[in-house]
């Protein structure tokens, strides 16, 4: 019986212990703090879980801060900067169901309590706080999104209604009264008529009247003695043939003339002219007597 009990009691501390480690990762989990590290954002949060801001975020916040409120203190605001971007995480609440928006006032009034936790003057917390909040009011904003878990959906079923088959309509059949015709009778045409032969020496009906003259032959001619019925061609005006002789022997007539006209060209006569100019002349015969007086000087000299 002894190492029954002892199996017994084993098993009963591991069950213990394992509903422990299971009870306290459900715990942690459900726990956790969503930590936003950017100074705008849009986050997504389970409801009812705990959102803070990282203090890395206002670090440079405080070192404007401390010196608007201590100017060239350059030393104690990079100090007062590096002890606030070391502190915890700044709690802002849990995420509500919905839209939860976090203004920059909201995230100064929670961050502004640590500004005297990092060593600043007693006299100078008042004034760094307050150029701390405008700051932070003016570069910082959240935004927290909290959806409800959903439900899981249920699978789809394997098995999927069959569609319901069309309606099949059969014909009906053909009663007495409407006996089927044969294909090959529905198909051959009705045989064409004939064509009529007009009757020898009688116009047909659908046919204009044709043109008769009751004028003279040397009459027939002339300018408005064929009836307007009568049948003309395209260009030409019913009962009136136009005359186009004068029009043509005027043509040829112009065109024998041009050519008349070509035929009878002269050429003008040029002058010959075989005269030498006065000028020219003058011009000659003084040349011969300046080289005949630069021929005598010339020799003259030689001599």
């Amino acid at each position: 019986m002894k190492p029954l009990g002892r199996t017994v009691a084993a098993g009963l501390v591991g069950l213990v212990m394992a509903a422990g480690a299971l009870f306290g990762a459900g715990t942690a989990t459900a726990a956790d703090t969503l930590v936003v590290d950017q100074p705008l954002a849009v986050v997504r949060a389970e409801v009812g879980q705990l959102v803070a801001i990282a203090p890395s975020t206002l670090d440079s916040k405080v070192r404007d801060a401390v010196l608007l409120a201590m100017p060239l203190a350059f030393g104690p605001a990079d100090d007062a900067a590096q002890r606030f971007a070391a502190l915890p995480p700044i709690p802002l609440g849990p995420a509500a169901e919905g839209r939860t928006f976090y203004s920059g006032r909201d995230i100064a009034e929670a961050a502004s309590p640590r500004l005297a936790e990092i060593g600043l003057p007693a006299a100078k917390v008042d004034a760094v706080t307050w150029h701390f909040t405008n700051l932070v009011s003016l570069g910082n904003a959240l935004t927290v999104r909290a959806e409800p878990a959903e439900a899981p959906s249920s699978p789809p079923t394997s098995e999927q209604p069959r569609p319901t088959p069309p309606p099949q309509h059969t014909p009906a059949p053909p009663t007495s009264r409407q006996a089927p015709v044969p294909p090959s009778q529905a198909a051959v045409p009705p045989p064409a008529a004939p064509p009529s032969t007009p009757t020898p020496g009688l116009a047909p009906s659908s046919a204009a009247p044709a043109a008769i003259s009751v004028l003279p032959p040397d009459l027939r001619s002339a300018p408005g003695a064929v009836p307007p019925w009568a049948p003309a061609s395209h260009d030409q005006v019913p009962g009136l043939s136009p005359d186009l002789g004068d029009l043509a022997r005027q043509q040829r007539a112009r065109e024998q003339e041009e050519i008349r006209a070509a035929g009878r060209a002269e050429a003008l006569p040029t002058e010959v002219t075989e005269r030498v100019a006065a000028p020219v002349l003058i011009a000659a015969i003084s040349l011969a007597v300046v080289t005949a007086g630069l021929i005598r000087s010339w020799v003259l000299r030689r001599q």
